[in-house]
């Protein structure tokens, strides 16, 4: 298996990464982490801030905002788009460090996990770890919003593997077309694990090939009530749960949304 983040060192597939996050079982996910601020308050806290994608519309929004990540070259991204925004920049700082392993010397009222980063953390220990860091970081009562999807074993245990077609989407920065090929995929039943390997093709306005990567990610999958022990076991209590981020109750296949408190 390569290494879960092989996908975030950098390279076409970061800087494409806005282009194909946001929609599908996520959309509407930069309303719904608004609310949560509105509801819950700031400081925030984002665990896998990535490119800034979520964590500069809270900024714009007049929070207080942390962004965390492993990934360098994700951050640099985040730091670039904020530097086009500098009225933002005394709301913000980026943390480059492990979510399994950080001290932030500071608690806050709410933390969120987006984008399912967690899924990256392919044991239960290093899941554990990360619960048991986010806990000493929240004030209590505080709030943890976290977002996996939630596995649809029709597709993980397909006897054939069907790729589905390949996205194409227009980078208005480089003005090139992105085009993202699922290759393979692969399941480990054992350990709840999926790595998907992907080429990144970029062209010209010509159509000529102007760029081109392999990469891959890993994620494991966690059900429902593994979750809800988990954070039991970690401090927290589950107030709300959901399925999509308009507000639809739990239900299989799609995303598992959950608002825990600290206890």
């Amino acid at each position: 298996m390569t290494n879960a983040t092989d996908y975030y060192k950098g390279g076409l597939a970061v800087a494409a990464y806005d282009l194909f996050t946001g929609g599908g079982l996520l959309a509407g996910d930069i309303e719904f982490y608004l609310d949560c601020a509105h509801r819950f308050g700031g400081p925030i806290l984002e665990i896998g801030t990535g490119t800034g994608r979520i964590l500069l519309p809270l900024a714009d929004a007049g929070y207080d905002v942390i962004g965390l990540d492993i990934s360098s070259s994700m951050l640099a991204i985040a730091a670039a788009k904020l530097a086009d925004h500098p009225d933002l920049s005394t709301r913000v700082q980026f943390v480059n460090d492990d979510m399994t392993n950080f001290d932030l010397k500071q608690k806050f009222p709410l933390v969120i996990n987006t984008a399912r980063s967690f899924q990256h953390l392919l044991t239960p220990d290093d899941q554990r770890k990360a619960l048991l860091c986010v806990h000493q970081h929240l004030m209590p009562g505080g709030y943890l919003v976290l977002d996996l999807f939630d596995p649809y074993f029709e597709l993980l245990f397909a006897n054939n593997f069907a790729a589905p077609p390949p996205r194409e989407m227009h980078d208005p920065l480089s003005d090139h077309l992105i085009r993202r090929t699922m290759l393979a995929r692969h399941t480990n039943p054992m350990h709840q694990t999926v790595q998907e390997m992907l080429r990144f093709e970029a062209f010209d306005k010509a159509g000529r090939l102007v760029a081109c990567e392999e990469t891959s990610w890993t994620l494991r999958w966690s059900m429902r009530q593994e979750i809800a022990y988990l954070l039991e076991l970690c401090g927290f209590e589950v107030v709300e749960q959901f399925s999509d981020f308009s507000g639809a109750p739990p239900a299989y296949g799609r995303e598992q949304l959950w608002i825990a408190r600290s206890i």
